[in-house]
């Protein structure tokens, strides 16, 4: 939502139910509209014939959860390419349902009695339905995501963009992250830009709380002195 934020201005963002609703706060303020579960897609789609008419120049940014994908996503997806509709498809695959308890779903490859199975994959999914752009990439590798955002805006119908990396819920904490206090400058960007729980100030310094940081590194990527040091990117 860093890269997206950006396009704040020039979108429609029609947000759905989950975890990630929480980007119509501050600092992102994203997401105009959540209504229901596939909803995102399906109001993405009101209004992007909306946008024809009033030819106001905005696009449209539909984002979806990858067990809402599953679960009423795609009837949604084919209505879009069925009808050539110019929607911007984020999917934000974390590989499990954590608002609601991390349930399995068909895309993690487990049943809710533990048994395996066939993981049902997303992009094949949507290549399947008529999608033609579809595109993965990390949510932690800045530079990366805003290409694929980018290419996406660009293209002609229906794209797709599924961004991945597991839930902090799912996953082993990552290297932690700490800040230099000698290159720290006490700008604030990573706090105003991110709104990360584990980033405070005090002392004039950006300041990183241990037992908050799960190192995912976008922190780092977005300060301009390299205050921010530790972690791996990408993984």
């Amino acid at each position: 939502y860093h890269e997206i934020s950006k396009y704040n201005g020039k979108i429609v963002a029609t947000g759905d139910i989950g975890c990630y609703a929480l980007n119509i706060n501050p600092p992102f303020s994203v997401t105009h509209t959540q209504i229901d579960m596939g909803g995102s897609i399906t109001a993405g789609h009101g209004f992007e014939r909306v946008e024809r008419f009033a030819q106001r120049g905005l696009k449209v940014f539909s984002f979806i959860g990858d067990s809402t994908f599953f679960h009423t996503g795609i009837p949604g997806v084919i209505n879009a390419v069925y009808n050539q509709t110019e929607i911007k498809l984020m999917v934000l695959d974390n590989s499990t349902t954590a608002m609601t308890g991390s349930q399995p779903h068909p895309g993690t490859g487990q049943t809710m009695m533990g048994e395996i199975s066939e993981k049902v994959s997303i992009e094949a999914v949507l290549k399947a339905i008529g999608v033609q752009f579809v595109e993965i990439c990390s949510p932690f590798d800045l530079a990366k995501a805003q290409e694929a955002v980018k290419r996406a805006a660009e293209h002609k119908g229906v794209a797709a963009v599924i961004f991945r990396a597991p839930c902090i819920t799912v996953s082993k904490p990552l290297p932690l992250l700490t800040v230099n206090s000698h290159k720290c400058t006490g700008c604030k960007r990573c706090i105003k830009e991110l709104g990360c729980p584990a980033i405070s100030y005090s002392g004039h310094k950006a300041v990183i709380e241990p037992s908050m940081c799960y190192g995912c590194t976008i922190c780092a990527q977005v300060c301009p002195f390299g205050a921010i040091e530790g972690g791996s990117c990408n993984e």
